[in-house]
Order: C-alpha cells, then sequence, then structure tokens
C-alpha cells in the first residue's frame, strides 16, 4: 500500500515535467515514466531467491543501489533485509528518482524559456 501511494506521488512528480519533456521530442507519458521505474527497481521477491522472506547481501547484489547502500537499510544489524527495511530503500529509491526527473524537467522547462 505505501510503496502505490509513494508511486503515485511520483508520478505525479513526473506529470508536471512531461509537457517540458515533449517540447524536446521526448514526450514520455506518466505510465511511461512509472513503468520505466518499475522495470529498474526490482520486486522484494525477485530478489529473494531463496524465499525465505529476507534478503541476504549476496541476494541484494543483483540491485546495484540496494547493495551499496546495504548498511544504512539493515537497521538492525542483522545481515539481513526483512520486508520493512526493504520497504524503507524502496521508498528512499523513489523519491531520489523523482528528484532526478524533477531536476530534468525543470532543466527542460529552464531551456524551453530561455529559447523563448
Amino acid at each position: 500500500m505505501k510503496t502505490s501511494l509513494i508511486a503515485t506521488a511520483v508520478t505525479a512528480v513526473f506529470v508536471s515535467g512531461i509537457a517540458a519533456a515533449g517540447s524536446y521530442g521526448e514526450e514520455k507519458t506518466a505510465r511511461d515514466i512509472e513503468a520505466q521505474i518499475s522495470a529498474s527497481t526490482p520486486e522484494f521477491s525477485q530478489l529473494d531467491a531463496d524465499g525465505n522472506g529476507a534478503l541476504t547481501a549476496t541476494e541484494a547484489q543483483q540491485s546495484p543501489e540496494l547493495s551499496s547502500n546495504w548498511k544504512e537499510y539493515d537497521k538492525n544489524e542483522d545481515g539481513q533485509l526483512n520486508r520493512a527495511e526493504f520497504s524503507a530503500f524502496e521508498k528512499t529509491n523513489l523519491e531520489e528518482r523523482a528528484k532526478q526527473y524533477e531536476k530534468g524537467a525543470d532543466e527542460a522547462e529552464d531551456r524551453i524559456d530561455n529559447a523563448n
């Protein structure tokens, strides 16, 4: 549920930049952007190779973002990520991606303004 709300919020941020991106021939819909994020952010079940309900550092290596920030998300320092810890990673990852897209949209809007 939280992930759905976050994804919806992220999509809303992206929609604001779609018009600017479209001006440069890079027209993307909110669904295109959401699909791109979903495709690049693995689901917990995809990473949990042994299906035990926890991710090991080895399993997390499939996601460079998760693997490189492992200690930040392994809050209880048990060497595994449970679903709650993984949800914190997903939230942070989506927020960071939203900021990147928003920055790109702002830059595109600035280029449009400067061209006129």
